[in-house]
C-alpha cells in the first residue's frame, strides 16, 4: 500500500510542484496571503480566494502572496451560471430592510456589485498563476483551451460522482470531492442540494474509479487519521478549510474563531440564508429568524448581493448574531497553532499512520 501511496505523491509532485498533498480550502474572506504562504511553506499547494474581489484586489492578493513566497500556489475561481436567476431578490431586501436601517446599512437597494468573471481570469493570465482551481461548475472551452495552452494546470470540484464524471469530461488535472461535512457552500452545479449530499468517504472510491483523476478529499478532515483514511479509500490528496479557521493567518472574525471552540459535533447545519446557496454554518439568531419568517430565499449571487451589507456591518460591529460563520463538521478539533505547524503535526499524523517516520 505505500509503494501505491508513494506513486499517488509523485504524480501531485508532477503535476503541481508540491512535495505534501495538502491544500487549503479557498474561503473567502478567511485565507489570506499569509495563509496560502504557509501552506505553501509546509510543503502543500496553498490556493488564494478570486471569489468577491475586484480585479485589482485579485492581482494585489496574487502579489502580496507572492512577497511572501516563492513556491507555486493556486488561485479559485467561481463559474457563473449560464443564467443568473434574480428572482425573489426584491422581496428578500424588502424583508431585510429593517434589519439594515438598524445597522446603519443604505436602505435603498442597490445590488453589491460583483466583478464579471471574465475580469479575474484576465488577471489570473496576466499574473502567470500556474494552477486554477474551479468552483460551481467547469471552465467554458475558451477559457480552459487558453490555460492549457499556457501550461496551466486546472482543478475541479464536484459534490457527487457524476460531477466528478463532467469535470474528467471538463479535462481537468485533478478534482475536488467535497463531502457533505465540509463547511462552507456547496460545490454542486450539475445536481440540486438534496442530491449533493453525499458523505466524503462514500465519494472518494466511486470518484478514482470512474475518473482515473488525482482524487482531492474534502470535507471535515480535521486529523491525521481522517487524512490516512482518505488516502487508504484512494485519495491523492487532502484539502483543509476548517481546521485552519483558528489559525493566526485566518482573518476569520475573532467571534466566529471562538465560536468554534464551544462547537460540538450537532453545532453546524447547512442553511441558504446567507448566499443563496446551501452553505454549512454555526447557525446564529439570523439563520433562525430568517427560516422562521418563511420568506422566500433568492438563489446565488442574488441572494449573497442582498446580504452582503449585512455581513459586513455584522463584522464591523461584532454581531456574531448577525455575521455568516462557515465551519465544517468536527469544527471544534480547529487549531490555534500557526497554519504552517497545523500542516506539518496534520502530515506527521498521517504518516505515523502508515508506520512511517515524522
Amino acid at each position: 500500500m505505500s509503494t501505491v501511496l508513494q506513486e499517488r505523491a509523485r504524480r501531485f509532485y508532477d503535476l503541481f510542484g508540491v512535495s505534501v498533498p495538502v491544500l487549503n480550502a479557498p474561503m473567502m474572506g478567511v485565507t489570506t496571503p499569509a495563509m496560502v504562504a504557509a501552506v505553501a511553506a509546509a510543503g502543500g499547494l496553498g490556493v488564494l480566494p478570486g471569489d468577491r474581489l475586484t480585479a485589482e484586489e485579485l492581482r494585489q492578493a496574487i502579489r502580496d502572496t507572492r512577497a511572501l513566497t516563492d513556491k507555486p500556489f493556486a488561485v479559485n475561481l467561481r463559474v457563473p451560471a449560464k443564467r443568473e436567476n434574480t428572482d425573489n431578490e426584491q422581496s428578500v431586501h424588502e424583508a431585510m430592510s429593517e434589519l439594515k436601517a438598524l445597522l446603519g446599512c443604505p436602505t435603498e437597494y442597490v445590488p453589491h456589485p460583483i466583478t464579471p468573471f471574465e475580469d479575474l481570469f484576465d488577471v489570473v493570465v496576466d499574473e502567470r498563476i500556474p494552477v486554477v482551481s474551479v468552483s460551481f461548475g467547469g471552465l467554458r472551452e475558451i477559457y480552459a483551451d487558453k490555460l492549457k495552452a499556457l501550461g496551466v494546470k486546472t482543478i475541479g470540484a464536484a459534490t457527487t460522482l457524476r460531477e466528478a464524471k463532467v469535470m474528467r469530461s471538463a479535462e481537468v488535472d485533478a478534482v475536488v470531492v467535497q463531502g457533505v461535512e465540509a463547511g462552507g457552500p456547496r460545490l454542486n452545479f450539475e445536481q440540486p442540494d438534496a442530491d449533493s449530499l453525499v458523505g466524503l468517504m462514500s465519494l472518494i472510491g466511486p470518484s478514482v474509479r470512474a475518473t482515473r483523476l488525482p482524487v482531492i478529499a474534502a470535507g471535515g478532515i480535521m486529523t491525521g487519521a481522517q487524512m490516512a483514511a482518505c488516502l487508504m479509500a484512494g485519495a491523492t490528496a487532502v484539502q483543509v478549510g476548517t481546521l485552519l479557521l483558528r489559525t493566526p493567518e485566518s482573518a476569520a472574525h475573532p467571534l466566529h474563531k471562538a465560536a468554534l471552540e464551544y462547537a460540538s459535533d450537532s453545532s453546524t447545519r447547512l442553511t441558504r440564508v446567507f448566499n443563496g446557496r446551501l452553505t454549512r454554518v454555526i447557525p446564529n439568531g439570523l439563520v433562525e429568524a430568517v427560516e422562521e419568517s418563511g420568506v422566500e430565499l433568492a438563489d446565488y449571487p442574488s441572494q449573497w448581493r442582498v446580504m452582503a451589507p449585512i455581513h459586513a456591518a455584522a463584522r464591523a460591529q461584532d454581531r456574531d448574531d448577525l455575521m455568516p460563520m462557515p465551519a465544517g463538521q468536527g469544527a471544534a478539533l480547529a487549531r490555534t497553532a500557526p497554519a504552517y505547524d497545523v500542516l506539518s503535526n496534520l502530515v506527521n499524523e498521517c504518516r505515523r499512520c502508515f508506520g512511517l517516520k515524522d
